[in-house]
């Protein structure tokens, strides 16, 4: 269980950076996010969840909460 949270907190770590990175204009959109994680992800053998795609909306939201957060 431990590598599962791991693994998700990975990604929301991830998705974080993408959208607080994409703030010049607005928020990177979740469709945007989903292509570039699957294109920086696909190829790879342990991929995590960073191509599941509930866990990286939860992931996004949070990210968009934090932003409104601050």
């Amino acid at each position: 269980m431990g590598k599962v949270k791991q693994s998700i907190q990975e990604v929301e770590e991830e998705v974080s950076s993408i959208v607080k990175l994409s703030l010049n204009k607005l928020p990177i959109s979740l469709p945007d996010l989903q292509t570039l994680l699957f294109k920086k992800y696909w190829y790879k053998d342990d991929n995590g969840f960073f191509l599941n795609e509930d866990v990286v909306i939860k992931a996004y939201n949070k990210a968009l909460e934090e932003l409104e957060n601050i």
